[in-house]
């Protein structure tokens, strides 16, 4: 295995095919990891395969596209030619199929789109990629796309890298126009493949049993068989969006959808109705994950695809639930309570004490004035009672009389004031 080429530290090989290896490796020079695509040493003497990887390493380069992968470096080192290309972590939409089976449909679209974007972009430039499929898209856990593998890519405007006769694709993803080697390939061959991708997306299935039938029968089936629709194999798919899948797959390619612009357009308009769906990032997913060995693509599969519902519930309305009284308003609520009632007890208290104090020392008032006017009548009548009495008179007796009976009128006066005290 290839250990270390220029700055580029192998770590692992990603994947090897026909016409080459996938290795993942480390920049040293700018310190990330990169995917090396290393063309087989046996293909390099033959010109023709040296000048198709470049052809690809073109190609490539000049898709600068969020949903493709990007070329960084290309370069030949003695019998290696080596392509230095992004390194996307994820899994290629294959196994997501393989493993969750049919891909809700809100998610699906939303997936599916992605791919239409990067493919109509390519179309656009002039590249048609002529082997979509989904083990050439990657996702990644966040349900973002990458499309990659432009290796048969064809650039409408060369005619001499593809010869006339010569059969280029994935037969279960090919166009009927491919099937029969037609020399004029366009944007149309691209949309055909996409409609089989987006049909096993939301199917779980491809349209035709491959697993029984030979590759002939299958290339039969593609030139003039039925698709099958895909609701047979899973129920909850709308009407426009098979509508939208038969319009793709249409074997003439003259009555199939055009362009891939236009593919995206319908889909983004419920088939050019003019109502939008939804397909934002905001589709939501189960934060659960399915449990799958490890596996490994030509950039990276480690990484688990996130789980979501097969069935689409109907939303669930319920009342707002009865706010709970916050325990501080309770508080405060009984903290007010009980000092109001302290103050009312204070007042209450106080007037009491207030009228009690008041009414006593009216009464010692009274009790004063009775004893001051009972000493002054005492005086006034004593004073009278001599003026009563003959000078003459001798012995006393009677003033002694009179003294005496003023006296006890006045004794028995004094309990009485003695009493209201």
């Amino acid at each position: 295995m290839l250990e270390k080429i220029r700055d580029y530290q192998v770590i692992s090989k990603l994947g090897e095919g026909g016409m080459g290896t996938v290795y993942l490796a480390e920049d040293k020079m700018l310190e990330r990891k990169v995917a090396l695509k290393v063309l087989n040493p046996l293909l390099t003497k033959d010109p023709q395969f040296t000048e198709r990887f470049r052809q690809e390493a073109k190609v490539q380069a000049s898709l600068i596209h969020p949903n493709i992968v990007s070329l960084y470096n290309y370069f030949r080192e003695e019998e290696y030619y080596v392509m230095v290309m992004e390194y996307v972590e994820g899994r290629t939409l294959k196994e997501v199929i393989a493993q969750t089976g049919p891909i809700p449909e809100q998610r699906a679209i939303w997936i599916f789109s992605q791919v239409l974007e990067g493919v109509a972009f390519a179309n656009n430039k002039g590249i048609i990629h002529r082997d979509i499929k989904p083990s050439n898209i990657i996702l990644q856990v966040n349900d973002s796309v990458k499309i990659m593998d432009f290796g048969i890519a064809k650039i409408m405007e060369d005619k001499g890298m593809t010869k006339t006769g010569t059969k280029m694709g994935t037969i279960y993803y090919m166009s009927p126009e491919q099937i029969r080697a037609e020399k004029d390939i366009d944007q149309r061959t691209d949309v055909y493949s996409l409609g089989v991708t987006f049909y096993e997306m939301l199917s779980g299935k491809i349209p035709f049993n491959a697993e029984t039938k030979s590759d002939f029968e299958i290339m039969q089936e593609i030139v003039s068989g039925e698709i099958k629709d895909p609701r047979e194999f899973y129920p909850h798919i709308s009407e426009w969006v098979v509508k939208l899948l038969f319009a793709s797959v249409e074997k003439d390619k003259e009555k199939r959808i055009q362009t891939t612009d236009e593919f995206l357009k319908k889909l983004l308009t419920k088939n050019g109705a003019g109502e939008e769906i939804p397909t934002t990032r905001e589709v939501k997913l189960s934060a659960s994950t399915t449990n799958v060995p490890e596996e490994k693509t030509l950039l990276d599969v480690s990484l688990q695809t996130p789980k979501v519902e097969t069935f689409q519930k109907e939303p669930v309305f319920t009342a707002p639930a009865t706010k709970k009284k916050s325990p501080v308003l309770i508080l405060g609520a009984a903290a007010v309570i009980i000092i109001g009632l302290f103050v009312g007890a204070y007042f209450l208290f106080f007037n009491k004490s207030d009228n009690v104090i008041n009414d006593e020392l009216t009464n010692q008032q009274n009790i004063m004035m009775n004893e001051d006017q009972l000493k002054k009548r005492e005086i006034r009548n004593v004073n009278s009672n001599t003026k009563e009495l003959s000078p003459v008179s001798t012995g006393g007796t009677r003033f002694d009389r009179d003294l005496s009976r003023v006296r006890n009128q006045n004794s028995r006066a004094l309990p009485r004031v003695a009493a209201r005290r």
